[in-house]
């Protein structure tokens, strides 16, 4: 249980220090386009813009479109490292898990363990944390949103040169 509560709020911390370094959305507002349109992915609807006001408001939308699926693989890449994690502490010590005098001689149930583990520690506790905690921009370092908004101007001046 320990594993739990202290691994869920490492990856917690994990997922708000990439989200302004690697992840960084530009301010657009809804009268930046003329038209929309709908479109269907599996069984999802999603509303999707067609015709921009100007070339560099359609730019930030198309930068915020990436930087989504950017978020995705990161939850996805922390499901996958939260897993990973606990499979290793699982073969180097498995009475951590499985109680004293357990040995992992078939490794599908250790890895079923793991991926269960990994759903809980990089999708489920983050969120969980998140809406427990103030906001991340009351308490981490500024520098972090310093460098966030460096990322935001490098990637403005990046589109005005276009």
């Amino acid at each position: 249980m320990l594993y739990m509560v202290v691994g869920g709020f490492i990856f917690y911390l994990l997922s708000i220090l990439i989200d302004p370094i690697f992840i960084p959305t530009l301010q657009i507002s809804d009268n930046n386009c003329f038209k929309w349109t709908e479109t269907r992915s599996g069984f999802q609807k999603q509303s999707e813009c067609v015709e921009f006001k100007d070339k560099l408001a359609e730019l930030k939308y198309r930068h915020n479109h990436k930087m989504e699926r950017r978020r995705a693989n990161k939850m996805i890449g922390l499901f996958i490292a939260a897993s990973v994690v606990t499979l290793l502490l699982m073969v180097l010590n498995p009475s951590l898990f499985f109680g004293s005098g357990v040995k992992i001689e078939d490794y599908t149930g250790a890895t079923a363990t793991a991926v269960f583990y990994g759903i809980i520690l990089g999708f489920i506790l983050p969120v969980f944390y998140q809406s427990l905690l103030p906001p991340p921009a009351e308490w981490l370092p500024a520098e972090l949103e310093e460098i966030r908004m460096a990322r935001i101007d490098l990637i403005l001046k990046t589109m005005a040169d276009h």
